[in-house]
């Protein structure tokens, strides 16, 4: 039996469970070179990115996360310059 057919009858504290067990759980690099292999070149329709866009929507960033980001967007720019 598929595993999407499976989670169907899942209850919800079946489905807490299998989330608590697969946390703390990380790729291997090969595994993360293979994924990132397959995923370039990768076209999201418009209504994916309009579903990831309204996902997104009304989340607020913790002021270290905004400082974060703004520091590895500098970082990246200035390594674009350089080229």
């Amino acid at each position: 039996m598929s595993i999407s057919i499976m989670r169907e009858h899942l209850t919800e504290q079946h489905k807490q469970r299998i989330s608590e067990a697969h946390k703390g759980l990380n790729h291997s690099q090969k595994t993360k070179d293979k994924i990132s292999r397959i995923t370039k070149g990768h076209k999201l329709t418009d209504e994916t990115k309009r579903k990831m866009s309204e996902a997104r929507k009304g989340r607020t960033l913790t002021a270290e996360h905004r400082r974060k980001l703004s520091e590895a967007l500098k970082k990246y720019h200035r390594k674009l310059k350089s080229i």
